[in-house]
């Protein structure tokens, strides 16, 4: 009778150590749940949802539910996470309901990441119920209306713009055809007439007063400029073509011109020094040069004399160009207006 005894006590021992090492098991096991504050709600409540998770282990990273696991009925606010130790952590969702029915949100997945592995764990459903604030006689009134999406072509939003373009395109038309009748006036821009002599004088004054001979020993630029500013006057003045030609080509025109003889005389005298410095490789002193400018001094002012009155006549005949391609514009113009 004993042995049968200790039999059935060892029986039913063996029974609670399984029980026991099951539920010691499950304790360790991950373990996640989710609640709300309320599971009655009215249209613009605010209310929380937590959900909260047990570890069998530490893991590197724990992922919850972003606003993408709410519907659109449930607006987030704001999330807060706890994370108490290794094996236990939680997050809260602060939401305000604006639904008008009653929902089950399903259960959330919660990620749990561990070096290259990665785990999911998910929690219980939560039912939320719709708590109407009417009276009990307007229990089927709803405080919000569903939203319905109207499909279709939208005809009025389409005729509007239409008619802008429409609008738009007449006034650039009418703009347009207005500025083609009205003709376009180009200002004339009037030079004022520069008299070769000035040139020559601004050149020689320059040689004199601003030019260090005497520091640069450039002599070629020199003589150069001597020259070049005398076939510039002749070309200017005398139509011709002196700044092309050679020293004998220019005194055969100068010949052929009537150009004055004390003025052709000087003309050669600078020509001729000039000649020996750029092409007969001739170096000469700071005398010889100052020599040379003399003689373009005695040029200039002979042409003073002698070309007064030619310079006058091409200021005149300048000056009147110019008034003449006004006149002819307004007579154009007039023209043009008789005929329409």
């Amino acid at each position: 009778m004993r042995l049968s005894n200790i039999r059935s006590n060892f029986f039913w021992f063996l029974i609670l150590l399984g029980i026991n090492g099951v539920l010691l098991q499950n304790s360790f096991a991950q373990n996640s749940s989710a609640s709300a504050s309320s599971d009655s709600l009215t249209v613009g409540e605010i209310f929380t949802i937590s959900l909260k998770l047990q570890l069998d282990q530490p893991y590197d990273k724990i992922v919850f539910p972003d606003s993408s696991a709410f519907p659109p009925i449930l607006e987030l606010l704001n999330t807060q996470q706890f994370r108490v130790t290794d094996f236990a952590d939680s997050v809260l969702y602060r939401l305000q309901f604006f639904g008008n029915t009653d929902i089950t949100l399903p259960p959330f997945r919660i990620l749990l990441i561990n070096a290259r592995d990665t785990n999911a764990v998910f929690t219980n459903p939560i039912a939320l119920y719709f708590k109407t604030v009417l009276p009990s006689e307007d229990a089927d009134l709803k405080p919000l209306k569903p939203i319905f999406d109207i499909s279709g072509f939208p005809w009025a939003l389409a005729i509007i713009l239409l008619a802008l373009l429409l609008a738009a395109a007449l006034a650039y038309y009418t703009w347009r055809k207005k500025a083609d009748k009205e003709p376009v006036q180009e200002e004339v821009t009037f030079e004022p007439f520069v008299s070769p002599l000035t040139e020559l004088e601004t050149t020689l004054t320059y040689l004199k007063q601003e030019y260090d001979l005497a520091a640069t020993k450039d002599y070629k630029y020199f003589y150069t400029s001597l020259s070049d500013s005398i076939r510039a006057y002749f070309e200017e003045l005398y139509n011709i073509p002196a700044l092309e030609s050679t020293s004998r080509e220019l005194f055969r025109f100068l010949d052929a011109f009537g150009v004055d003889h004390e003025m052709i005389k000087s003309t050669r005298l600078v020509l001729n020094r000039s000649d020996m410095v750029k092409f007969a490789k001739y170096t000469p002193t700071l005398d010889d040069a100052w020599t040379c400018y003399q003689y373009a001094i005695d040029f200039l002012d002979r042409a003073r004399l002698v070309d007064a009155s030619r310079i006058s006549r091409k200021k005149s005949n300048y000056e009147a160009q110019f008034k003449n391609d006004e006149t002819g514009s307004d007579e154009t113009e007039e023209t043009q207006k008789e005929t329409e």
